[in-house]
């Protein structure tokens, strides 16, 4: 039987040990709230998403051979020293090129071997390479003008000097054996004959990029938008000029390389078409 005693103690102690488990699950449940709050409200893991654009590489197609084979074919039947067929659009200017072991023969020799002052025949430099691969290309043609009936050649490009003209005809399409190269004309300078500018070596791409910067900053005209770039290569039209014969008209043209190639034919493809002007 329990004495007075321990029935006034035995209260007190059961008090206790529920005012201690009350503290713990409060502890227990105020922790599992920061827990779940700390879940629910930290930061998700930040995530990279790479995005790869790969740019459409310009495949020459089976029937662009077979019309440059049977084109040059039939060019070298009337001259074996032909090396690719030049057209501007828009222009008259649509001629055969050729390169042979100077840089004279070809200012009376016409393409079909005929001895005519004042025609003669768009020849490259014979320095330059025939594939058109060095950094700066130079292609030169009588312009003719009014001192002969034919006055096509490379009388248009007296006409780029004016920037309304220069703007209505900015591309140059070069046929050669193996592809079509496309240009773009970047600047036109007239200079004296005696021109420094007349190379066709570099010693690296400073002395490159400081000539063709310092011709397009002295262009008559030009098209701004087009940076000058040590990986790019060029070509120069040049010609006498008809009011002055010791002065040059160049042309400089950009060549759009191999990466730019498929977007440059896919948004300029009306534009690039030939339209025949040479009998």
């Amino acid at each position: 039987m329990e004495t007075d005693e321990q029935t006034q103690t035995k209260p007190k102690w059961s008090k206790k040990i529920i005012a201690l488990i009350v503290f713990l699950l409060t502890i227990l449940t105020m922790t599992i709230y920061v827990v779940s709050q700390s879940t629910v409200h930290a930061p998700a893991p930040e995530t990279t998403t790479t995005t790869t654009t790969t740019k459409q590489v310009y495949k020459q197609t089976e029937e662009e051979k077979a019309f440059l084979k049977k084109k040059f074919e039939e060019l070298a039947n009337v001259n074996k020293e032909v090396i690719a067929y030049l057209y501007l659009p828009g222009t008259k200017l649509d001629e055969p090129v050729v390169q042979t072991s100077d840089n004279f023969t070809y200012l009376e020799k016409t393409f079909e071997g005929e001895q005519v002052p004042f025609l003669g025949a768009v020849f490259m430099d014979t320095n330059n390479q025939k594939d058109f691969s060095d950094r700066l290309t130079w292609l030169f043609a009588h312009a003719r003008g009014s001192k002969v009936p034919d006055n096509r050649m490379f009388n248009d490009v007296n006409y780029y000097d004016k920037q309304e003209f220069f703007d209505a005809h900015p591309f140059v399409v070069v046929e050669t054996p193996e592809k079509k190269l496309y240009y773009q004309a970047v600047a036109m300078v007239i200079v004296p004959e005696t021109t420094a500018f007349y190379r066709t070596t570099f010693k690296d791409d400073d002395d490159f990029l400081t000539q063709l910067e310092q011709i397009k900053k002295d262009a008559q005209v030009k098209n701004e938008s087009i940076q000058i770039k040590a990986s790019d290569k060029y070509m120069v039209l040049s010609t006498c000029r008809e009011e002055d014969d010791t002065l040059r008209a160049n042309l400089y043209v950009r060549q759009i390389p191999e990466d730019e190639l498929q977007d440059f034919l896919m948004k300029n493809k009306e534009k690039l078409k030939y339209v025949k002007t040479r009998e």
